[in-house]
């Protein structure tokens, strides 16, 4: 017993010596707050409960090992100890290391939805440099090699302690009795004493969500996450299904008649761009720096400008959900992983497609399996997909795949094929060039993030000029919206901003030059087509037609990972689910209300898919 007492302690050590303060240094950036003495105690002491789970959970092996080997005096232990704790050590070092990087793009813990990114290694590896990966790789061995060392430490000196020969009878039961009571307080210690078992939440301590998030042991929160993101109807159960459904009245309204045309046809040829990490701060139009966007403020000006869009999640994976599906993000899943499930969802495409004859193609310059793409894009309605592979191979390429400049060449040239088609038509057109790493063919500003987003604007700006001199212009829809907004890398995210994008519909399909200020969600972008379109959208759920005499309530709804923000024209709330508080903003409790409503009837929406 004394030999898994020594393996549970130095499991919990390591994570208090080592993993904590490896990631409050490397990410003190994304701290709002100044780290002193008295927050460092109280991420020790706070954490400590998750440390001593994912303590015992690492015991809980050595503590059967060790009882068979008492009972059994053979030479298996050693050997077998041996290739445990290599395997434990690669975990924990890959796990620590992982944990400590991912937070400066992720700005949230480590957690299961890692796993679909293991399914494409390149994908996964795309938005960072060959030395970042290899310094990293090496952090992640000396990591390992720092648990391995001690653990074998122990055995050694476990194995020395253990009787050499087989015990007298009554020794086999003591020995097991021992391991239960052991076993018991391992059980104990995981689930807690309290009436309800440990959840994240024990370590949460303040406001500040960097500070909780150093307190909280990534391997906790991964076990935690693998046993609850596949189960939606237990998840957010805040209020009965009727106080639910008061809360939301007319929130979500399916019908209504549009107070405003914006296009001169009902049945424009729709191009529909999903910009990368395009948040509202690159878009001078929307308030942000007008050097970085020229080309796309010149369009919007021409066009309808939405200036209070909310995205509706912080992943690329959700945000194209939100976009072509009107369903908003989930905080704790991710719904294009499922894949029965997507096909029930409704979808922009297959309802232009099946409702009114289009033609509808996805091009994408990237690898369309990463994360379930082209999963989602043919269950949405896309009749065909053009991916990496479809371009030459002396295109313009990055880590992510084809640089937006080839992609919005091949975009024209599956516009201006279509000229004489009497088909109508729809382009859906996903841009990689404004992502980490940003190494992009253009070099018009100094700093490499805004000049990734300066040649995207530039590729689409030379698009919009060449499509200006066809006649395909006169009846083209062009539709920009970001997938999310842009979260960089060490810096401290405020929700406010980072949910903030521009929505843009410019093309010779637009009446006239507007701007439109209405509090609005990504997902309503669904809708609001369908209406100036005059198709029904009664099967979008969460998607509002924001120009119709039905949209009264003006909210803006963000999710992120396990918390959410309501927007209204009075203002913000942040709250963390985890937590269960305002961490953010301006606590108000009708708001909450709206957010934790939204998140109730989404997750029961979604179990019945």
């Amino acid at each position: 017993m004394l030999f898994a007492g020594a393996c549970w302690v130095w499991s919990v050590i390591f994570f208090m010596i080592v993993q904590k303060p490896l990631f409050m240094c490397v990410n003190r950036h994304a701290s709002e707050l100044p780290l002193g003495l008295k927050e460092i105690r109280s991420i020790y002491s706070h954490g400590f409960v998750s440390d001593a789970i994912v303590g015992s959970y690492l015991t809980a092996v050595p503590l059967i090992a060790v009882t068979v080997r008492a009972m059994i005096p053979m030479g298996w232990f050693e050997p077998f100890m041996t290739a445990y704790n290599v395997i434990i050590s690669l975990a924990i070092g890959l796990l620590t290391a992982g944990d400590t990087l991912l937070y400066a793009f992720w700005n949230s813990k480590v957690d299961a939805s890692v796993f679909a990114y293991m399914k494409s290694p390149k994908g996964a590896t795309a938005s960072v440099s060959t030395g970042y990966i290899i310094s990293w790789a090496l952090v992640w061995l000396v990591l390992s090699a720092i648990y391995f060392t001690v653990m074998q430490l122990i055995i050694s000196t476990g194995t020395s302690l253990l009787p050499k020969e087989w015990m007298s009878w009554w020794g086999y039961p003591c020995a097991l009795l021992l391991m239960l009571f052991a076993a018991g307080g391992l059980f104990a210690i995981i689930r807690g004493l309290g009436i309800r078992p440990n959840n994240p939440s024990v370590v949460y301590f303040h406001k500040n969500q960097f500070f909780n998030h150093s307190a909280l042991n990534p391997g906790y929160n991964l076990i935690y996450s693998l046993g609850t993101r596949d189960d939606f109807k237990s998840q957010f159960r805040f209020y009965t299904p009727e106080v639910c459904d008061r809360i939301l009245t007319d929130l979500f309204p399916t019908e209504g008649t549009p107070q405003r045309e914006l296009l001169n046809s009902k049945r424009p040829n729709i191009l529909l761009i999903i910009w990368e990490s395009f948040g509202a701060e690159f878009s001078g139009v929307d308030g942000g720096n007008g050097e970085v966007t020229p080309e796309t403020d010149r369009i919007a000006r021409n066009g309808v400008t939405f200036t209070q869009c909310t995205a509706g999640s912080f992943r690329t994976d959700r945000g194209l959900v939100c976009i072509l599906g009107g369903t908003p993000g989930q905080p704790t899943s991710s719904i294009i992983r499922y894949t029965r499930k997507i096909a029930n969802l409704p979808a922009l495409p297959r309802t232009l497609r099946d409702a009114a004859g289009y033609d509808t193609v996805a091009i994408h310059g990237g690898d369309l399996s990463i994360m379930h793409k082209s999963d989602y894009y043919l269950s949405a309605g896309h009749n065909r997909l053009i991916s990496q592979q479809d371009f030459p191979e002396n295109a313009e390429k990055c880590k992510w795949g084809v640089h937006d400049g080839p992609v919005f060449d091949r975009v024209f040239d599956e516009i201006t094929a279509r000229e004489n088609s009497t088909q109508p038509w729809m382009l859906t057109v996903q841009t990689l060039s404004s992502h980490e790493p940003f190494d992009v063919p253009y070099s018009r500003l100094t700093d490499p993030v805004a000049n990734s987003f300066a040649y995207t604007d530039h590729c689409l700006g030379t698009l919009v000029k060449r499509l200006e001199a066809t006649p395909a212009w006169d009846n083209l829809l062009i539709l920009c919206v970001a997938d999310h907004g842009f979260n960089a890398p060490n810096v401290t995210l405020q929700r406010k901003t980072y949910s903030h994008i521009p929505l843009i519909m410019a093309g010779g399909a637009v009446k006239a030059p507007a701007v439109i200020d209405t509090v609005m969600s990504q997902t309503d972008l669904a809708a609001t087509v369908l209406g100036q379109m005059g198709l029904d959208h009664s099967d979008f759920p969460f998607s509002r037609d924001v120009l119709a005499d039905s949209y009264t309530r003006h909210t803006g709804f963000h999710t992120f990972y396990n918390g959410f923000m309501v927007k209204t024209p009075e203002g913000e709330t942040v709250h963390d689910n985890i937590s269960d508080t305002t961490i953010q903003e301006t606590p108000n409790a009708e708001r909450e209300q709206l957010g934790k409503a939204t998140l109730q009837r989404l997750y029961d929406y979604l179990d019945t898919l």
